[in-house]
């Protein structure tokens, strides 16, 4: 028995290929920029711990209220006015926690989408700019004899009434 091995040759032309050819080749760029991935363990820990923080100050907030009216004592009163402010203070910072990471994940994949929408641009100019030939300049019309020219604007009837 005899077995034969035939090779080809293909060659590769600069034409861009399919879309899922673009699609690929971005999923390789971007794990080649090595950007964690948007749904990380810490980060979900962290924006899950703004939105506790935030709950829980907005939680301590409406207790202190009542209780700095329920009572009468001046220590009493000073102890719920100080919850009060720990529990807007809670508030805040949760706020803060839980709009940065929500936000990171959002700006992580408008930041990859905008390098690519800019790496598909600057292919295309840069192809259609090689395959594009030296155009001849047009020569402008001269205007009729009594009217203005104005260079490479095209001529237009008169405006409606």
């Amino acid at each position: 028995m005899t077995t034969t091995s035939v090779t080809s040759v293909t060659s590769v032309t600069a034409v861009p290929g399919p879309p899922d050819d673009r699609a690929e080749r971005f999923v390789r760029e971007l794990a080649a920029l090595r950007i964690p991935d948007p749904a990380a363990a810490r980060a979900a820990l962290w924006l899950r711990l703004g939105g506790l923080l935030m709950c829980a100050g907005l939680v301590l907030g409406g207790l202190a209220f009542p209780l700095a009216h329920a009572t009468d004592s001046d220590l009493g009163q000073g102890d719920a006015l100080a919850l009060g402010l720990g529990g807007v203070t809670a508030a805040v910072v949760g706020g803060a926690l839980f709009l940065r990471y929500s936000l990171t994940g959002f700006l992580r994949f408008w930041l990859a989408r905008q390098s690519y929408d800019l790496d598909r641009l600057g292919d295309r100019l840069t192809g259609s700019a090689v395959a594009a030939e030296p155009a001849a300049t047009p020569v402008p019309a001269s205007a009729p004899e009594g009217e203005q020219s104005h260079g490479d604007l095209p001529r237009t009837g008169p405006a409606p009434r």
